[in-house]
């Protein structure tokens, strides 16, 4: 069998050349020779079809090259090509060398006749793919047709010799390119997911590690707000006493841990007219202000509201103690300038130490709170320290209180009735007297249970009470006879107005306005501010008489009294006592006081007559009403209608002389 050069080309690919096409067949089937076109060497392979040459031919071509040949006319198109090359000195073919490819495949097809050998290379600028396998001596009928051909360049051909290379070399360009375009494709349609889930996993870490965190914090602001004020920053109450025991705890006889209860003066007031915002602003400067104070290991706490606690927790000496209770008051009475507000407060300081009765924190700390009512009993802007005595007294005060809360849900207030005279020392009225029982007979006096009921924020409902009820007795008493009420200053500053409260009293009950009259302490008009002289004007325009009690202790304002509608004023007892004396100071002021009445058109009272002395001394001065208990201790409501009847006697016994009754009485009888 003859062979192309390894120049000449066919388009096929191995599936096409059959196992068949590639054996040897009988001289039969070399008898039909083609002639290649020109005749010439290296010419390319002629056609299907050409004209058969005698086998004699030096040029003739075997039948399967004539095949490869044919095969090649139909694939030359598709840009592949078909090459059978051999490195045997086939006739006409001597001197054609094989490139690297072939030779290399050659080379591996001696190791292995059945290998496939590939390249991938570049060919005038395009990328080919050259494949390459082996065409063996498939037959015996091949064998010895090989070896008997005088022409074929060995002789001792053997089944499975190889004999030549075919290659198939096809350009891919196209089909790299759209593999190329496919794989970006299936790179980006994988990419894309795993970019997203990638994404997903560095958002969902980000999230996690976030997630932590604000839990983290969260936990770190839940154990702050645990143990401290949201609004100044320092401990809570829990925290504080906390700390306390742990110094109780670790306490030695060389060191003291005092306790200091400090409550902010006036800041209700603040915190009412200029609004929680600048109260808690203040406290948060009280709070700022109260921590430079501290030092070796001392803490501040805020109670609650405008109370703070600060504990000294190494006193050396007792003198330290004293000497941070007043730096606390001084330090508080410095104005504080917030925005542009200048705000003037004062603090009241209650002071206790372990060494006086404390064996725990929260003992100390209610040492220190009993320390401080003293403190504001004595008048506020001070600091008291706590002594044992103290706790008897706050427990009365307690016992009071309770002792008043049972007595308005029982409604177990007595009312008792004190007469007032006029210059003829006749019955002119009464003043109603509150009195407590005190639940064993007696009762307990009004200085002490009044102002309590006062601080714990109950007078309203007494004084409502009151109000309501001596209108109610008064309406029963002979129209002549007055009533007179004592309001207290807080009552002015209730959520109901003072003027309904008295409006709907003298209503229900049927009294004449004119026979109530309402005692004002002067302290009230150190708070004249418009709300009460309204509500004054109002109590005026209700017809009620308006009286100023305790008159010339020394408060009240000239040009208040005379622009306000008072219509009479009340000589304070304390300048009844030793009015006979020879030096007594108070002639003089008594004098102008009742001469001061005069001139604003105001009836006088004096109250505290205990002599007739006294009293004649003050008719002297021309006043008008007396009361005291020259002429009858406060007494109740019977007690006080056998004074009106025996009143009423005595008028009838004046308007009747005896000789006329005993006239009548001889009429009658005859």
């Amino acid at each position: 069998m003859l062979f192309s050069s390894p120049g000449d080309e066919v388009g096929s690919n191995r599936v096409g050349l059959s196992r068949k096409h590639r054996d040897c067949r009988s001289d039969q089937d070399h008898a039909r020779l083609l002639h290649p076109p020109g005749g010439g060497e290296g010419a390319g392979l002629p056609r299907a079809g050409a004209e058969s040459r005698p086998r004699s031919d030096p040029n003739a071509i075997p039948l399967p090259a004539t095949f490869v040949q044919d095969i090649s006319e139909l694939l030359r198109e598709k840009d592949t090509t078909l090459s059978l090359v051999s490195p045997y000195p086939w006739p006409h073919r001597a001197g054609r060398v094989m490139d690297d490819f072939q030779r290399n495949a050659w080379q591996a097809f001696q190791a292995d006749p059945s290998a496939v050998f590939s390249r991938e290379e570049v060919h005038n600028g395009r990328r080919v793919l050259r494949v390459a396998v082996s065409d063996r001596m498939a037959s015996d009928t091949c064998v010895s047709c090989h070896n008997t051909q005088a022409d074929s360049p060995k002789k001792n051909w053997k089944l499975g010799d190889v004999r030549a290379v075919m290659e198939v070399t096809k350009v891919i360009e196209p089909y790299l390119a759209s593999a190329e375009e496919k794989g970006r494709m299936i790179t980006l349609a994988i990419a894309f997911p795993t970019l997203i889930v990638i994404a997903i996993l560095f958002a969902g870490t980000a999230l996690f590690r976030r997630y932590n965190q604000e839990k983290l914090q969260a936990v770190r602001r839940l154990q702050y707000l645990a143990h401290h004020d949201t609004m100044t920053g320092t401990l809570n109450r829990n925290a504080f006493l906390s700390e306390l025991g742990k110094a109780f705890a670790t306490k030695d006889g060389q060191r003291l841990v005092a306790l200091h209860y400090i409550d902010l003066d006036r800041f209700k007031e603040i915190n009412d007219r200029l609004g929680h915002k600048v109260g808690d602003e203040l406290i948060c400067a009280a709070a700022k202000r109260l921590r430079t104070l501290l030092s070796g290991g001392d803490i501040l706490c805020r109670l609650g509201g405008d109370e703070f606690a600060l504990a000294q927790m190494q006193v050396r000496k007792p003198a330290d103690v004293n000497s941070m209770a007043a730096r606390i008051v001084a330090s508080m009475a410095i104005p504080f300038q917030l925005q542009r507000n200048l705000l003037t407060i004062s603090a009241s300081v209650g002071t206790a130490h372990v060494a006086t009765d404390s064996s725990s924190p929260s003992q100390l700390l209610e040492n220190a709170d009993i320390a401080l009512y003293r403190a504001k009993d004595d008048g506020r802007r001070r600091y008291v320290l706590f002594s044992p005595s103290m706790r008897h007294e706050l427990n009365q005060k307690r016992q009071i209180e309770l002792r008043i809360r049972q007595a308005i849900d029982a409604c177990e207030f007595e009312m008792f009735f004190q007469p007032l005279v006029d210059n003829n020392s006749r019955l002119a009225g009464f003043e109603a007297l509150l009195r407590l029982p005190d639940g064993e007979g007696g009762f307990i006096s009004p200085t002490d249970f009044v102002p309590l009921a006062e601080e714990i924020g109950v007078i309203n409902q007494i004084g409502a009470w009151v109000v309501h009820h001596a209108c109610h007795v008064a309406a029963t008493w002979p129209a002549h006879l007055t009533i007179a009420v004592n309001l207290s200053p807080a009552q002015f500053f209730g959520a109901v107005p003072i003027g309904v409260i008295v409006r709907d009293a003298i209503v229900e009950s049927g009294l004449e306005a004119g026979r109530l009259e309402l005692e004002i302490t002067e302290g009230l008009l150190l708070e004249a501010n418009e709300s009460v002289v309204e509500q004054l004007a109002e109590l005026k325009r209700v017809g009620a008489t308006i009286v100023m009690d305790d008159f010339g202790t020394g408060h009240s304002s000239l040009g208040n009294l005379s622009k306000l509608p008072f219509d009479k004023f009340k000589i304070d007892k304390s300048f009844v006592a030793g009015v006979l004396g020879t030096e007594n100071a108070n002639v003089p002021v008594l004098n102008m006081i009742v001469k001061l009445g005069r001139n604003l058109n105001m009836k006088v009272t004096v109250e505290g007559i205990e002599t007739p002395e006294q009293a004649n001394f003050f008719r002297n001065l021309n006043c008008d009403y007396y009361q005291g208990y020259l002429f009858g201790r406060p007494m109740p409501r019977v007690d006080a209608a056998a004074l009106i009847l025996s009143d009423i006697l005595i008028d009838m016994a004046a308007d009747y002389p005896a000789s006329s009754v005993c006239r009548e009485l001889t009429t009658s009888a005859a």
